[in-house]
């Protein structure tokens, strides 16, 4: 293991950074141990409800796992058990240690489980917060960015592709500036380490195309397709830094 621990209690599985949470229990899962502490400072919805809460000064993000589309109307939180290392918690909580121990700029994980019910699981987990940030969708509404701030986008997406980090949705909720200028990514559920593929142009094609979309649903969007020209002159000049090194 990478410094974490493991508990098994029942049909649940869950692993978690001692340093983090040295009271870790099980019950950090459900946001009623959150509300009878008073511990919640907010909520957001989307396929489902996202916790925000506070714990030994900490701002952490809590997560459960649900499916989409059609699947989820049917079977809307249980996924096919093949193993712990498998679970769609665990994969994402293992590859962000291992992003952060890459010095990517990704949020720090905390905790996972996983609850097994016979031959499927639920999934849960539990992130720090990144401080300060806001995703690009929320400030685009408000400002533009800088030159200075889409090459930086360009150049973190560099820096992933160069560490061989594959991110299945990079669509510009999944982008966030803090207060120092810091350009974050989150939501790596589905993700993982490859090897350099056709998927690179594809994570900048879809950020585009994310961007675009935007663009078309908020009267105002500050955006344009120039920026576009800046978000890969970032990503160039960082490619061809890299090359020099």
């Amino acid at each position: 293991m990478h410094g974490w621990q493991t508990l098994i209690q029942g049909s649940q599985t869950c692993w978690f950074d001692e340093q983090l949470f040295p009271d870790f229990s099980v019950e950090a899962f459900e946001p009623a141990y959150w509300q009878a502490q008073d511990a919640v400072t907010g909520q957001s919805r989307g396929r489902g409800v996202t916790w925000f809460v506070r714990h030994r000064g900490l701002s952490l993000v809590l997560r459960h796992y649900w499916r989409g589309g059609l699947m989820g109307k049917l079977n809307p939180d249980r996924f096919w058990f093949s193993g712990v290392e498998n679970s769609r918690a665990m994969a994402e909580f293992r590859l962000l240690d291992q992003l952060r121990a890459l010095g990517l700029p990704v949020p720090r994980p905390v905790a996972a489980r996983l609850q097994r019910t016979g031959l499927c699981y639920r999934a849960d987990l539990l992130i720090e917060q990144i401080p300060g940030a806001r995703d690009l969708v929320h400030l685009l509404r408000q400002q533009p960015l800088s030159q200075a701030q889409w090459q930086a986008v360009g150049a973190l997406i560099a820096r992933l592709h160069q560490a061989g980090a594959y991110h299945s949705d990079l669509n510009a909720h999944n982008l966030l500036l803090d207060g120092d200028d810091q350009i974050w990514v989150i939501d790596f559920d589905k993700c993982a380490l490859r090897a350099p593929g056709p998927w690179q142009a594809e994570m900048l094609a879809r950020l585009l195309r994310s961007l675009r979309k935007e663009a078309g649903l908020y009267p105002g969007f500050q955006w344009q397709e120039t920026d576009w020209d800046h978000v890969l002159q970032g990503y160039q000049a960082h490619e061809k830094g890299a090359a020099i090194r």
